[in-house]
């Protein structure tokens, strides 16, 4: 079983996460002057080879290669330095498991879609991606002095000036990565719309449904497995493809007997 909690502590120790300003040895290391030479060319250079952790990508065609290194699932901090997700897929499109308000809290009480996810649309930028979501935010995961860096600009400041707030970026490991992200299921009861719920890398989950919106999820093989705080349980298999069914359990019902209900699910791109 993949351990969330070494993960969640590795991604976030060298952190210091939004809502602090851009230090000044790093300011130090990277001139302004230079930095916005960099940001305003979105390409790399012809010919160039960029390195992240140890790890030379080719140079033909610089730009595609620079796009796919960055494809997948990354680990990053909101404004309270809470962890969320955001996955950025082949596309251009990006979402993140970070609402308009921030990552929720466990235990948290009801909560709306808005809370739960965050589109945006991504590309290639300097010597990494710039992430701009709906919102007016601005991440941009880098290569820089650190290692590999999410750099956080607000709406109104220029995004070729210091960023507004740092963290370290950290990309989700590969086993837990296909069942991270934000998905929209249908519940047991007929008289109740689709719901909205959101997978973590540290195993916190979130729901639009129950009045306590928390709870922790695991994977069992290829099976995603929320136990929520309600008492109820929901589990589908890692998706292959855009709907899966899902498996409810209402609480106290025996989870190795057959479920409450089956319903259709999907996830949000």
């Amino acid at each position: 079983m993949f351990n969330f909690q070494q993960f969640s502590a590795s991604a976030l120790s060298q952190g210091s996460g939004k809502g602090r300003l851009f230090p000044l040895l790093s300011i130090a290391l990277v001139s302004l002057g230079g930095l916005s030479a960099g940001l305003a060319n979105a390409k790399p250079l012809p010919g160039s080879v960029m390195v992240s952790q140890g790890v030379a990508a080719e140079s033909e065609p610089a730009e595609q290669t620079q796009a796919e290194r960055y494809v997948g699932v990354w680990a990053l901090v909101d404004n309270e330095n809470h962890l969320f997700n955001v996955r950025l897929e082949a596309d251009g499109s990006a979402i993140s498991t970070a609402g308009v308000l921030g990552v929720p809290l466990a235990g948290t009480g009801q909560l709306t879609g808005e809370q739960l996810s965050e589109t945006g649309r991504w590309q290639p930028w300097a010597n990494g991606v710039r992430i701009d979501y709906s919102d007016g935010w601005t991440d941009a995961i880098l290569v820089g002095p650190a290692g590999v860096e999410q750099w956080s600009w607000s709406p109104e400041s220029d995004r070729l000036g210091a960023p507004t707030n740092y963290s370290k970026a950290v990309r989700v490991p590969a086993e837990i990565a296909p069942a991270i992200g934000v998905y929209l299921l249908e519940p047991t009861q007929t008289d109740q719309e689709s719901y909205t719920t959101s997978l973590l890398s540290n195993g916190q989950a979130f729901n639009t449904i129950d009045s306590r919106a928390g709870g922790v999820w695991r994977l069992e093989e290829n099976l995603v497995v929320i136990d929520w705080i309600s008492g109820w349980r929901t589990s589908f298999a890692l998706p292959q493809g855009s709907a899966f069914s899902v498996s409810h359990w209402e609480p106290g019902a025996d989870h190795d007997q057959a479920p409450t209900a089956t319903r259709p699910g999907r996830r949000l791109n």
